[in-house]
């Protein structure tokens, strides 16, 4: 049976923990890596007859979430009891929607072109962390009743390669509206994937396996890959797909058996009784809708359009709206584009990735990163020069001008003080002289160097370079 002949069909459930100071239900904070079991209350610990509460700042963002989706905002809504047993989930139930999702029938615009539709947005809180040991494990609640926005798309994905793209996408969108930092390394944003195969041009879709443990956006594609390939091996020889729930194992890079999958039937949802029923203002989609901006791919296109980008620049500038927001505002004091592009992916992010903070660490203001800039391209400073201005001033507010001072860093470009340099070096240097006059012209790069050390990395390499040319080929004639 010919493997071509099947259509690969992927849906993707996304949770994404939402930037809040206190958590969905409580006022316990979201703070990360704390101490186990202190960011803990009768509320998410689940106590008998404590009583949730809606965080308003939660509600909020996931309106901002669903609005930048395009998705049509419920006028009300309601909370529900998913029930399953386990050792961190405290109430044995999680707060959950199912019935009536905050948001639902949006999509996300990939670079290609395609839209995969988003189904559904809904909010729940978040169950506590197992820590698996010798002998046992350790259970931490400080997770417990963190905010979660589930985002679910429709079985649009098409290969493992695009389910890479959509998530890429989406994670910059969340990050763009402030959402969530979307750092999977803590477990702000985690995934589910449901794939299935069928054969080309049937509209049924085929079984699907859930597939679970997919720690990266990498791993995401790679457990897709192997599973497409299994599964087109199962249906080739005649047997039948199996719908169960796999986990992702790393290590031996395959899908392995988990359990049998579980229907919605299996966690007796039913309308949380500690949770009335309540409508979304829409004053509050209003100002949420409004918030969203410019978002990634609109902001791509038009740096592509207006700033003449390269493909390369434009994927840094764009991947970060941070980044992208400094780049305009550098603009403002100094209009070159590809000059500022070119700083700010180069020396300045050098020095922003090696603070602890990333940009939040950064002090240098938009002015004084142009005027460094400028400064370079005019030639008052050289390339050395710029770059150690620039160590200085990331974390400082002082004034670029104040650097360049203290530490005498501004260049000597001036035509009659670079020549008392060059003429001292050539009386001094008359092996690396001989050895141009007789041909080895690489030898001047030699004396450019001995003046460089004399003006201790302020002369003009350039203007150095030329005159040397110019005195050296006098003597040769």
């Amino acid at each position: 049976m010919d493997q071509n002949q099947f259509e690969t069909v992927i849906g993707l459930e996304v949770h994404v923990q939402l930037r809040t100071e206190s958590k969905i239900f409580c006022a316990c904070s979201t703070e990360f890596a704390q101490p186990p079991n202190t960011n803990v209350c009768p509320v998410c610990a689940g106590y008998p007859g404590v009583l949730p509460v809606l965080n308003r700042a939660v509600l909020a963002l996931a309106v901002r979430v669903a609005s930048a989706f395009g998705c049509t905002v419920q006028e009300s809504i309601y909370f529900e009891r998913k029930n399953y047993f386990y050792p961190d989930l405290p109430k044995n139930y999680q707060i959950s929607q199912y019935k009536v999702p905050l948001g639902k029938n949006g999509g996300v615009e990939l670079e290609t072109g395609r839209t995969i539709c988003v189904e559904r947005v809904h909010l729940e809180e978040d169950a506590g962390k197992l820590t698996h040991k010798e002998g046992g494990s350790l259970v931490d609640l400080n997770r417990a009743g963190t905010p979660l926005l589930e985002i679910v798309s429709m079985p649009d994905i098409r290969s493992p390669r695009e389910a890479f793209e959509y998530l890429r996408t989406l994670k910059m969108i969340l990050q763009y509206i402030e959402a969530s930092d979307c750092d999977m390394e803590k477990g702000s944003l985690r995934c589910d994937a449901n794939i299935s195969l069928r054969r080309r041009g049937e509209e049924r879709l085929g079984t699907k396996v859930e597939l679970k443990n997919m720690n990266s956006f990498r791993g995401v594609r790679d457990a897709l890959t192997h599973e497409q390939e299994r599964q087109k091996e199962v249906l080739c020889a005649g047997r039948t797909v199996v719908q169960e729930t796999r986990l992702w194992n790393v290590d031996r890079q395959r899908t392995e058996s988990m359990r049998t999958k579980e229907e919605a039937h299996d966690y007796r949802y039913f309308p949380d009784p500690d949770l009335p029923d309540f409508s979304v203002p829409d004053e509050l989609i209003a100002r949420e809708a409004a918030r969203v901006g410019e978002l990634p791919l609109a902001r791509k296109k038009r740096f592509a359009e207006r700033y003449s980008l390269d493909e390369g620049q434009l994927e840094v500038l764009v991947g970060q709206k941070a980044l992208g927001d400094f780049f305009e505002a550098a603009l403002k004091y100094y209009s070159q584009p590809r000059e500022i592009a070119k700083w700010i992916i180069g020396p300045f992010l050098e020095q922003v990735n090696a603070l602890p903070q990333g940009m939040r660490g950064v002090s240098i203001s938009s002015q004084n990163f142009a005027k460094i800039v400028q400064y370079f391209s005019e030639g008052k400073l050289n390339n050395l020069a710029a770059k150690k201005v620039l160590a200085t001033a990331v974390l400082s507010t002082q004034d670029v001008d104040e650097i360049i001072r203290e530490q005498g860093l501004e260049q000597i470009s001036g035509e009659d003080e670079l020549a008392g340099y060059v003429r001292d070096i050539i009386s001094e240097q008359q092996e690396a002289v001989s050895q141009y006059l007789s041909g080895k012209t690489q030898a001047v790069m030699f004396l450019v160097g001995q003046v460089m050390k004399k003006t201790r990395g302020n002369a003009n390499p350039k203007k150095v370079k030329a005159l040397f040319e110019k005195e050296l080929e006098k003597k040769r004639s």
